[in-house]
């Protein structure tokens, strides 16, 4: 899929290119293509890089895991998908034809794009262990060069043993340094233009000092800088030659001065000399020397002055320019011009756009002298002028601004500031919605920001800043007319959407808000906090007279849950009344009850509806979707990969269907139409990391019916989709990332039309399939369930219908390997006894083969039920207290069983031990203290799933999964000699 490796797919292998063709040169139709993203990785040194000449105006940048190719005259993007990771290291090669990028984190990448057609032409798949840090690319000839990423917090790299401080040998073949690469970090040298997957040679880099920039000697390929905060490493190498290397020595009391951070290195054109810059705003000269010091050798750099270039400032990016000698960006947003000699030539220092990041020049013409810096061959001239190519600088504050090189020479400020070409998000970005009538979306970011955004014309519609505020959520008003945006501080402000002004603010929390609803008449507005408070606010007069103006005020609060709230809704214009639920990781549904709650405060209707008893709820939306009359319903997700369907007014669970297994389970959900219904419908849905995605209505488990693609390489922080139902828009948090994709629901649809009809797609989702031997089980389970129906003992001739009745169904579950509990098979007698309410108004109470194996597929774990999970249950019975459980007591195991949850009695439970170990005495079979791995192997007979299946049932690894092949355990679940007739409870 685009925006992402296709998640209905296998793993990549290197040759798969097509995998990665841009949105712009798939033929074939997507149902979610990326159409436009805003953001830009700001702090990625090196970052934006200039493609313009004399008839382009493109420029090259990362936004999270996506490479943006952007005409910043024209405003077209074009985007370079494929990568899974936030990107984190790129590089353009001279001519500016080729485009690098590399990203960090589990199954890293490294591609190389053609840039005119924005086509990948080589991948290299795992080209470090935890990905690139930093890399270049070789002036004229075919290499790159990397630095591996270190390893991830929690997992603390160990100095390897090649390398060392002062200088040495490392060995140059991947074979011999796998292992020290794990430990430490490592520099290699590809040869990408050859048909070969690994590097041409590799070293570790012996420090504990993580090196951060890399670069080649452009006057010598053969020679290689880094450097990291304190350390400098001089590198040569060779193909089929170990790496040379050594680290020359700088201590404070060589030049008596404080040593600052490094922060880049370049080389000198024309001589020996190296420099290196400091967050000090020094530079370090590192030069060959004659003078004997007795630790380094003559062939060997050291350092031989320190020049205090711009004291307390930041040196953050240093480059030598062929026509414009050397350039340095500083923290304090300037960019200065030098000569070899570090003498300045110019400076551009009233940009005011933040501390530089990146500086990158326009392509100028070879051999074009017309840029010749003044006193290139004699002395510095005053007569003679400064001139550059235009050049670009990126900042931290996410911006990229155009300068040219006359603007040197402007007298007002204000004229020597550039052009914005492009502006990012400087900040964290966790709230995003659009507008319910209008073309335009509302982002806002922890920086204070809320930008109103046209997307059709891609401009700033409107601004607003919240000083000393930190804006976590939006969400306008049915109407349009009114803007929600909730702080983590627990302040709430309603703004008006036509110009962002305020009309009224309220805290009734201090902690943040989670979840904003407004009612479908947009006078109601619920907030939901993180200390699980809910808040509902009304419009309406005051004291109830009309002699009062209208205005917000504080209806009622309440803290009905105990554990997080995850989802909040109210009903829609089709409810016979105003009502507003909750749902909580408590497992409950809460219903208010919204008119008697404008007087003595949120009134909770009882009782609480409990959802789930071992999963844990992800969200919640209202559901008015499928059968006539019946459009009552609250629809709840969890964390085992259930939708669940739930009748308002009787509180029974109408439907338990399979959600899409692509990655983690979907915690946000929305429809993509307003008025749409059935198989006209579509719901837009994200999982809490990586994954979006369609499912098509009704919600019935077909894995056929949806699609998922990696939307952002972390967190999803919030979804919506446009009024008319054409985009969808995400933001990803921290990765300052706002995506917007077009939605084409066709290829869905198409999807579920070719993947077969009735039960076809289920069957292909039981262990064998259609010819296995479980799915020939099944049938045979369910004649026998035909006849256990008319009762056994008889010789009469029976008339077999193909159906059985509702109360067969938990001996049938039993007996393929499923033990429900009494509330698991009470939502699938409601589900079987409603499921034609809706269209006939009359109850169902008996089912057919097919609708068996529809009901088993869906209500089945995804999970199987292993020793880990046992543990995990005594450990909660035993108040997470360390030791093995007692037998014998209010608290032991037998009375926790026969007196809390769905209680047993003791002659079950003495029918199910027998059935188990062949003993009924549960004192003889368990010990005083009952240990609950010995209980998992020895009386329920679970042996320790293989790791590779728990990978495989944990749905967890996004980019590689297969809708169809990830939930199938095939009646493993419980290795017990379970038949018909075994107890249910």
């Amino acid at each position: 899929m685009d925006g992402g490796p296709s998640m209905n797919g296998g793993e990549p292998s290197a040759g798969d290119d097509q995998r990665y063709l841009p949105s712009s040169s798939g033929a074939e139709a997507q149902a979610l293509t990326l159409h436009w993203t805003l953001g830009i990785n700001k702090d990625v040194v090196g970052g934006v890089h200039n493609l313009s000449d004399a008839e382009s105006s493109d420029m090259f940048y990362a936004a999270a895991h996506t490479g943006v190719i952007f005409d910043y005259n024209s405003g077209v993007q074009r985007l370079l998908q494929g990568h899974v990771n936030p990107i984190t290291a790129t590089a353009v090669s001279k001519d500016k034809k080729w485009i690098v990028t590399a990203d960090t984190g589990p199954d890293s990448m490294m591609v190389v794009w053609e840039r005119e057609s924005g086509t990948p032409v080589k991948t290299f798949f795992n080209p470090h262990p935890y990905g690139v840090h930093a890399l270049d690319i070789a002036p004229k000839l075919q290499y790159l060069v990397t630095l591996s990423a270190p390893p991830p917090a929690g997992e603390p790299a160990q100095q390897g043993q090649a390398g060392g401080d002062q200088g040495g040998k490392a060995d140059q073949t991947r074979g011999a340094t796998g292992h020290a690469e794990q430990d430490c970090q490592s520099i290699s040298v590809w040869d990408w233009p050859a048909d070969k997957e690994t590097p041409i040679c590799t070293a570790a880099v012996g420090t504990q000092d993580v090196q951060t920039c890399v670069l080649f000697n452009a006057w010598d390929t053969h020679e290689i800088g880094t450097n990291g905060k304190r350390r400098v490493f001089f590198w040569t190498w060779d193909v089929d030659q170990p790496f040379q290397f050594y680290s020359p020595a700088l201590a404070p009391r060589d030049f008596k001065q404080r040593i600052g951070d490094y922060t880049q290195t370049i080389f000198l054109p024309d001589s020996t000399q190296a420099a290196t810059g400091t967050v000090d705003g020094d530079v370090v000269i590192w030069d060959l020397s004659l003078i004997v010091d007795g630790l380094s050798r003559p062939d060997e750099r050291r350092a031989v002055k320190i020049i205090k270039l711009c004291p307390e400032v930041s040196l953050n990016v240093l480059q030598v320019h062929e026509k414009a000698r050397v350039v340095i960006g500083a923290s304090d947003g300037s960019v200065r011009f030098y000569d070899y000699q570090f003498r300045v030539q110019a400076w551009f220092e009233d940009l005011s756009a933040g501390s530089v990041k990146s500086i990158s020049f326009d392509r100028s013409t070879e051999g074009d002298e017309e840029y010749d810096p003044p006193g290139a061959s004699s002395g510095l001239g005053v007569e003679d002028e400064f001139r550059c190519p235009n050049f670009l600088v990126s900042t931290g504050s996410a911006l990229v601004v155009l300068v040219e090189s006359r603007l040197f020479y402007e007298l007002s400020p204000d004229d020597r500031r550039g052009r914005l070409v492009l502006q990012g998000l400087d900040s964290p970005v966790h709230g995003l919605c659009c507008h319910p009538q209008l073309p335009l979306v509302a982002v806002c970011g922890y920086s204070g920001f809320l930008h109103m955004w046209n997307y059709n014309t891609r401009s700033l519609h409107l601004v607003k800043i919240f000083d000393k505020l930190m804006p976590h959520i939006l969400q306008f008003s049915p109407d349009g007319k009114l803007l929600a945006v909730g702080f983590i501080n627990g302040h709430c402000k309603l703004l008006k959407s036509n110009d962002l002004s305020e009309v009224v603010s309220f805290r009734e929390s201090r902690d943040c808000v989670i979840h904003a609803a407004f009612s479908h008449n947009s006078s109601y507005l619920a907030l939901a906090h993180a200390d699980r408070c809910v808040c509902l606010y009304r419009y309406a007069h005051r004291h109830q007279d009309e002699n009062y103006p209208k205005e917000w005020s504080l209806c009622a609060k309440t803290k009905s849950h105990w554990r997080p709230i995850v989802g909040l809704c109210f009903s829609g214009p089709g409810a016979e009344k105003l009502r507003l639920f909750s749902v909580g990781e408590d497992r409950r549904l809460v219903e208010y009850n919204v008119k008697s709650s404008e007087f003595g405060g949120l009134q909770v209707v009882s009782p609480d509806t409990v959802v789930e008893q071992e999963a844990r709820p992800t969200g919640c939306i209202w559901y008015p979707f499928g059968g006539k009359g019946d459009n009552q319903k609250v629809l709840t997700m969890n964390d085992e990969y259930k939708f669940k369907i739930w009748n308002t007014v009787n509180r029974s669970c109408r439907k338990t269907a399979l959600a899409p297994t692509y990655g983690d389970p979907i915690t946000k959900m929305t429809p993509v139409y307003k008025d749409a219904d059935g198989e006209d419908q579509f719901m837009l849905y994200a999982t809490h990391e990586k994954v979006l995605g369609l499912v098509q209505l009704p919600l019935d488990g077909n894995p056929n019916k949806c699609m998922g693609l990696i939307a952002h390489p972390g967190q999803i922080a919030a979804i919506s989709v446009d009024y008319q139902g054409q985009y969808a828009f995400t933001c990803g948090g921290g990765d300052l990332t706002v995506n917007q994709w077009l939605i084409d629901p066709q290829p869905v649809a198409n999807a579920s039309i070719l993947g077969g009809a009735g039960i076809e797609p289920f069957v292909k989702l039981l262990d064998g399939g259609e010819e296995g031997e479980f799915f020939s089980d099944m049938k045979d389970y369910f004649y026998y369930s035909q006849i256990r129906s008319q009762d056994e003992d008889t010789t009469k001739a029976r008339m077999l219908d193909g159906m059985i009745p509702v109360t067969e169904i938990p001996h049938l579950m039993c007996a393929l390997g499923y033990f429900p509990t009494q509330l698991e098979i009470k939502n699938m007698t409601a589900e079987v006894k409603y499921s034609k309410f809706g269209e006939t108004g009359e109850y169902v109470d008996r089912i057919g083969f097919d609708d068996l194996v529809r009901l088993y597929v869906n209500h089945r774990p995804v999970f199987a039920v292993g020793p880990a999970q046992i543990k995990q249950a005594f450990e909660a019975m035993n108040r997470h207290e360390p030791g093995p459980l007692a037998r014998d007591g209010e608290n032991g195991l037998i009375g926790l069983l026969t007196n809390h949850g769905e209680k047993m009695t003791m002659e079950e439970m003495e029918r199910c031990f027998e059935a188990l170990v062949g003993d009924p005495s549960v004192h003889r079979t368990l010990d005083e203290e009952v240990d609950a791995l010995s209980f998992a192997h020895n009386v329920l007979g679970l042996a320790d799933a293989d790791e590779s299946q728990q990978e495989e049932g944990s749905l967890a690894i996004a980019g590689s999964i297969e809708a169809g092949t990830k939930s199938e355990w095939g009646g493993t679940t419980l290795a017990l000699s379970a038949g018909p007739g075994a107890p249910s409870g």
